[in-house]
């Protein structure tokens, strides 16, 4: 890559990702922050890969255990800074601590923050790994290639959009695609 490509960036919808946790927690009732974390990170692949862009198009860190969507991590626990930018006073769900922390919905998720395709990558995410547990989601994420490449640079590094998607005939005509239009894209 020249000095004048960037990376692939999103501006991700912070009332988006709320609804997005509520989504999951409606789904899996005591979810934890980590299968969250997962599925949202599988979820956003999903669709990068068949509509061009992610369902909340956050910034991925390559952690110990796997991708972690920075602002949604922020959000599940309650960072001050996070919260300045919901427009909700009190979160939709309740994050309860009893060894390791779970989440529960307190309402149903807003749908109409969603397209027909948002859903569809959530619910592909949902049935393809919901039921798996700890050391699945982290090895199957492990196994991701993004992640992978993130952690060659430095446990800890930003993940990019360009190595989450898949090889095809398209592939470096969808990355100048979304290199030029990702900042612009509401989500």
């Amino acid at each position: 890559m020249n000095a004048q490509q960037t990376h692939i960036h999103f501006r991700p919808n912070q009332d988006k990702i709320v609804e997005a946790i509520v989504w999951i927690a409606q789904q899996r009732p005591g979810i934890g922050f980590h299968a969250i974390l997962k599925l949202l990170f599988f979820a956003d692949k999903y669709h990068l890969n068949r509509y061009e862009r992610p369902v909340i198009g956050d910034q991925y860190i390559a952690m110990q255990y796997g991708p972690v969507a920075s602002a949604t991590y922020d959000i599940l626990k309650g960072d001050a800074l996070a919260m300045e930018s919901i427009s909700a006073s009190v979160l939709p769900f309740v994050v309860e601590y009893r060894g390791k922390p779970s989440v529960h919905a307190l309402r149903e998720p807003d749908l109409d923050f969603f397209s027909e395709s948002d859903i569809e990558a959530l619910e592909w995410s949902n049935t393809s790994f919901g039921s798996l547990g700890f050391a699945q989601l982290t090895d199957l994420s492990h196994n991701d290639r993004s992640y992978q490449s993130a952690v060659d640079r430095d446990l800890n590094s930003p993940m990019l959009y360009e190595e989450m998607l898949d090889d095809s005939e398209y592939y470096h005509n969808t990355i100048q695609y979304l290199r030029e239009n990702a900042p612009f894209m509401v989500l």
